[in-house]
């Protein structure tokens, strides 16, 4: 949409600092205010209610595209993704402590590759919907329909969010200020933990790079809004077809075997996308790309709620969020980059700093049988 409404590289290099990077950046924030909270549903729910608000922002803004400049449709329009990607950091780390509370440690590795295999087909779903509205609803009312359904849609799903019965987390007896310092210590000296840090940044600048290719396939490609639906559909089709692999994968070598598999995946895409020289390839390319998000959001989730306990998993979760520097300063940097070089270079260039994320990971040793 960014781009259709005259929107450039640099907006979305914006666009995706602003989807991945800030939410990372703020979860420690959000954090530090859940730690010691006994109870952390309501504050999911408030921040569920605050994406359903976004989302109608968006749709509220698009009635004005054509009555306004488009630099400040854009700003606009970044702005309530903004907001949506905020109210989303608060949600994380309140879903992440219910999830870590609520299975035993043996039931995890299923529940994140099942959780995966659902939310895929659900998201199938919304992207058959989503395929028809953006090919037979004109443009701009397409986009303006589409994220209407979705604050109708999470709205509806909220109140399954409400259904959950969440156990109380252990509140330390101290004072909260000094606990929380000494939570701090110790997860900064966690080995592991750092050596995640390290993978995480240095994986992370190939995972952002996915959003540009579809500013590379325009530039490319005279492509339509049916191309981009499709790859979209595919992308999802691959999250959910890949559930099935993966659910074998970290059976059989946990979440390493998964990491390398995902961090190659990673490392290949930006540099094979330059080489591909018609759509048909971007189309199996688009599906593969969904397996390698639906193995990282697996490996991201799934390594911290291990790493972490009760008492400490919010601060887990917030330290790894804004510790994660190459998701929030990345996605910028190639969007100016891209006003003076061609994108070849900085695909070429993700692809070579993230082949250096395998080197940690021998190293990596925590309780959910990390050490493969």
């Amino acid at each position: 949409m960014i781009l259709f409404a005259g929107g450039t590289q640099t907006d979305v290099g914006y666009l995706t600092s602003i989807m991945i990077g800030i939410p990372l950046l703020s979860q420690l924030f959000f954090a530090v205010l859940l730690t010691g909270k006994k109870f952390k549903k309501k504050f999911l729910l408030v921040a569920i209610y605050l994406r359903i608000f976004a989302f109608a922002g968006v749709a509220s803004s698009i009635f004005f595209i054509d009555r306004i400049p488009t630099g400040s449709f854009i700003f606009l329009i970044l702005f309530w993704l903004f907001f949506f990607a905020i109210s989303g950091a608060f949600a994380g780390i309140s879903y992440g402590d219910i999830v870590g509370k609520s299975f035993e440690t043996l039931r995890r590795k299923n529940f994140f590759v099942t959780k995966q295999f659902i939310t895929g087909v659900g998201i199938l779903s919304s992207a058959f919907i989503a395929k028809q509205l953006l090919n037979e609803i004109a443009y701009p009312e397409n986009y303006q329909l589409a994220f209407f359904c979705a604050a109708v849609f999470l709205f509806i799903a909220s109140f399954g969010f409400s259904m959950i019965k969440e156990n109380a987390s252990p509140v330390p007896v101290k004072n909260k200020p000094s606990t929380q310092k000494k939570l701090f210590k110790e997860i900064i000296e966690n080995k592991t933990f750092q050596y995640l840090i390290i993978i995480s940044n240095l994986a992370g600048i190939s995972f952002v790079t996915i959003p540009f290719l579809v500013g590379h396939i325009k530039d490319s490609f005279s492509i339509t809004q049916k191309d981009i639906s499709n790859f979209l559909f595919l992308q999802i089709l691959g999250m959910i077809a890949s559930s099935f692999i993966w659910k074998k994968v970290i059976h059989r070598f946990s979440y390493k075997g998964l990491m390398r598999i995902s961090i190659s995946l990673l490392v290949l895409i930006p540099t094979i996308s330059l080489f591909i020289n018609s759509l048909i390839l971007f189309n199996v390319l688009f599906f593969i790309i969904g397996g390698t998000i639906s193995s990282w959001k697996i490996i991201q989730e799934g390594a911290i709620i291990e790493l972490s306990n009760e008492e400490n998993r919010a601060l887990y979760l917030g330290m790894f969020g804004t510790l994660n520097f190459s998701s929030i300063i990345a996605p910028i940097i190639f969007g100016f980059l891209l006003h003076s070089i061609d994108i070849s270079y900085i695909f070429i260039a993700s692809s070579i700093i993230s082949t250096f994320s395998f080197l940690p990971i021998k190293k990596l040793v925590c309780p959910a049988d990390l050490n493969y």
